[in-house]
C-alpha cells in the first residue's frame, strides 16, 4: 500500500470557516479519504487481520483516482495562454494579507479565489462555441479570466465588474502585456449599480460569466433576466462555483457558502423560462439560456 501523504495545509477560502479547505468537490474527498486512512494507519497494529489491509488498500485506490481526475483532465486540454500563467503565480506570491492591512482592498481576498487555467481554457471554448462577440464578467480578481477570454480572437469586448479599484491597478499591466488592453473595460464599483449603469446604456452581451460574492448570485442573475436586452437573443450565461465544495448537497458548517449556492440552483431550476445544465467542471459551473432560443 502506498503511503498516505502528509494532511493538507490549511487555509482560508471565500465561503468557509478555518481550518483546511478545498478547492473542489474532488478536493474534499480527497482530504476525506486521506483522514479515513491516516485514522486507520493511527490504528493499525501488525497483528490486524487481512480485511483491515484490503480496507485501506481500497481507500488509498479510491484517492488516487480522485487525486488524479483534475490533473488528468487538465493535462489533456488545451493549455491556458502564457499570460495566464503568470498572473496566476503572480496572485499566488502576492501578500494578500499584507494589501488588506494596509487598506488597499476592502475584503481580504486570497489566491483561491481566482479561477484556474484550466477553467480559463474550458470559457474561452464556451465563448467560441456561442461564437461570443461582447462579454460581461462579474467578478475580475486577478483577471485570468478576463484576459482568457478578450484573447479569444472573434471577442471584440470584455465588461468586467468588480468592487475593488487595486485589482485594476494590479491587472491593466498584464492586459497591456497580453495586447489586449483596448478590449477590455473595466468597471469599478458595487455590481448592482454597474449592471443598472449598463442597463441605462442599451448594452448587450452575448455571454455573461457570474464569478463574484455567492450570496449576491441570485441577484445578480434576477437583475439580469429582467432586463430586455443584457442577455442578447441566443445568448449565455455561465456561473461559476455552482457545486461548492460540494456544500449544496452535503453540508458541513466549515462551508458557510454552500446554502447560498443551494438557494440559487434552485432559482434557477424553477424558472420557467430557461434552461439549465451543470457541469461538474472544477468547482461546478451551469451553463444558462433562455428556453427556444
Amino acid at each position: 500500500m502506498q503511503n498516505t501523504p502528509a494532511p493538507k495545509t490549511s487555509v482560508r477560502t471565500e465561503g468557509t470557516t478555518r481550518g483546511y479547505v478545498p478547492h473542489t468537490p474532488h478536493d474534499r474527498v480527497s482530504h476525506l479519504l486521506s483522514q479515513a486512512l491516516s485514522e486507520l494507519e493511527s490504528k493499525h497494529k501488525p497483528n490486524d487481520g487481512q480485511d483491515l489491509h484490503v480496507a485501506m488498500k481500497i481507500l488509498d485506490e479510491a484517492r488516487h483516482v480522485i487525486d488524479g481526475y483534475d490533473t488528468y483532465v487538465a493535462a489533456h486540454s488545451s493549455p491556458h495562454p502564457d499570460i495566464v500563467g503568470r498572473m496566476l503565480e503572480a496572485g499566488d506570491h502576492r501578500d494578500w494579507e499584507r494589501v488588506y492591512r494596509e487598506g488597499r482592498t476592502q475584503f481580504r481576498l486570497i489566491p483561491e479565489m481566482s479561477a484556474g487555467g484550466y477553467e480559463g481554457v474550458v470559457l474561452q471554448q464556451l465563448a467560441k462555441i456561442s461564437k461570443a462577440k461582447n462579454i460581461l464578467e462579474i467578478g475580475m480578481f486577478t483577471g485570468t479570466t478576463t484576459v482568457s477570454l478578450a484573447l479569444v480572437p472573434t471577442v471584440r469586448k470584455v465588461t468586467t465588474l468588480d468592487i475593488e479599484p487595486y485589482l485594476k491597478d494590479i491587472n491593466v499591466p498584464y492586459f497591456v502585456q497580453a495586447g489586449v488592453a483596448h478590449k477590455i473595460d473595466i468597471r469599478i464599483g458595487d455590481a448592482m449599480t454597474s449592471l443598472d449603469t449598463l442597463d441605462q446604456e442599451n448594452a448587450s452581451f452575448d455571454m455573461i460569466f457570474i464569478d463574484a460574492d455567492k450570496p449576491s448570485y441570485t441577484k445578480y442573475f434576477t437583475r439580469i433576466m429582467s432586463s430586455s436586452h443584457l442577455l442578447a437573443q441566443g445568448g449565455l450565461i455561465a456561473v461559476d462555483n455552482v457545486a461548492f465544495k460540494g456544500a449544496p448537497w452535503a453540508s458541513a458548517a466549515m462551508y458557510d457558502m454552500g446554502e447560498h449556492i443551494h438557494s440559487f440552483n434552485e432559482t434557477v431550476r424553477q424558472r420557467a423560462d430557461v434552461e439549465v445544465v451543470i457541469l461538474p467542471i472544477e468547482d461546478g459551473i451551469s451553463l444558462i439560456r433562455r428556453k427556444e432560443e
